[in-house]
């Protein structure tokens, strides 16, 4: 699994075969801009694609570092243990077959927040993620909808043809605060 992440941004992700220069490569050059600067852990394939991109620094698990300065692949692990928590919770299988739905549907529930510097109680500054309102998540939506038949439903919620069977309650909640 293969994660990219904008700081304080939208969230990729992707299933990949294995840990090779080629899949990742393909898959990174997907995701990420070439002007990007990034941040990643020491395998090695990242550091020969990370020569492709603006700058490129790592931190080194197997010698106990997690962050240095603001280098760190914190925000992309977080996504790793959001997924953990809805397998142990909600799915309790991932299968490999479907393993791009559930990544989907966890990054989908990350990009639906932003995020909010808050001043914590001992006065040191946080990064917390908060809810986007819903009006931004129904506009979200819809724009990864492009070219597909979107329609009203019988209790005055959104749903798309193509896929009538796998209607999102989400969608049809949201569509109904609307109009």
């Amino acid at each position: 699994m293969l994660v990219a992440v904008e700081r304080n941004g939208p969230v990729r992700s992707a299933s990949v075969e294995s840990d090779s220069i080629a899949n990742l490569a393909t898959v990174i050059d997907r995701f990420v801009d070439k002007r990007a600067h990034l941040k990643t852990d020491e395998l090695h394939a990242y550091k020969l694609i990370g020569k492709k991109y603006a700058s490129h620094q790592w931190v080194n698990h197997q010698s106990k570092e997690y962050s240095r300065d603001d280098t760190h692949n914190n925000t992309a692990e977080s996504l790793n243990a959001m997924l953990e928590r809805e397998k142990q919770g909600v799915f309790h299988y991932l299968s490999k077959k479907h393993l791009y739905r559930y990544l989907h549907e966890i990054g989908f529930r990350r990009n639906q927040h932003e995020s909010e510097l808050k001043i914590t109680k001992k006065g040191e500054l946080k990064v917390v993620m908060k809810r986007l309102p819903v009006r931004t998540m129904l506009k979200s939506l819809l724009v990864h909808a492009p070219g597909r038949q979107i329609r009203r439903s019988a209790n005055g919620g959104l749903f798309c043809l193509e896929h009538a069977e796998n209607i999102s309650a989400l969608l049809l909640v949201i569509g109904q605060y609307f109009y």
